[in-house]
């Protein structure tokens, strides 16, 4: 007999809850996200704020590109693996993503954000150490948004960010201009 399907928040009744203004909206999520896994050399991640903002079964994937002669593939991590990471890698030195611009869709109650980040070592640093853009995908529930998946893609000689995602996108909304 099938059994049936699990749902993630129903299931997870005692899930950190969020600062209400980190999920207010959907800029107000994807900043909370980037400043959640940001700390300086010998810190560790917010991960009680990180968890915060996703839903129970989220997950976080890395592009890797194709080597010569190989195919690109796919790194899924959990949100506890990907801080796992982040947190030996802070250890040498820090690290800061910071959201340059946003390109959203919405429908009902999903969206997606295509967000162009630059990362540093040090959160002062003028040149930074990576580019790329963050795909985020939203849920709207309970009158707050959660983060289902986020995958990326870094800035590579072969791999320039389009000029149309280094700024704010105008995109459509349920046929309006706003995120809520």
């Amino acid at each position: 007999m099938p059994t049936k399907p699990q749902t993630s928040l129903a299931q997870h009744p005692d899930w950190p809850q969020a600062n209400p203004s980190d999920v207010d909206t959907i800029e107000d999520t994807v900043r909370a996200f980037f400043s959640a896994i940001s700390a300086p050399s010998g810190g560790k991640l917010n991960r009680d704020r990180l968890h915060s903002l996703f839903v129970p079964d989220g997950r976080i994937a890395v592009c890797l590109p194709a080597p010569p002669g190989r195919v690109a593939d796919v790194l899924f991590m959990t949100l506890d693996g990907y801080a796992d990471r982040s947190d030996a890698a802070t250890l040498k030195s820090g690290f800061f993503d910071r959201n340059l611009a946003n390109h959203i869709e919405r429908f009902g109650v999903m969206a997606h954000v295509y967000s162009t980040y630059e990362s540093r070592s040090q959160s002062g640093d003028k040149i930074p150490m990576a580019r790329g853009i963050k795909s985020f995908e939203l849920l709207n529930s309970a009158n707050r948004w959660y983060i289902v998946q986020i995958i990326w893609d870094s800035e590579r000689p072969d791999n320039l960010i389009p000029e149309r995602y280094l700024h704010d996108g105008s995109d459509s909304i349920n046929g309006k201009q706003k995120d809520r």
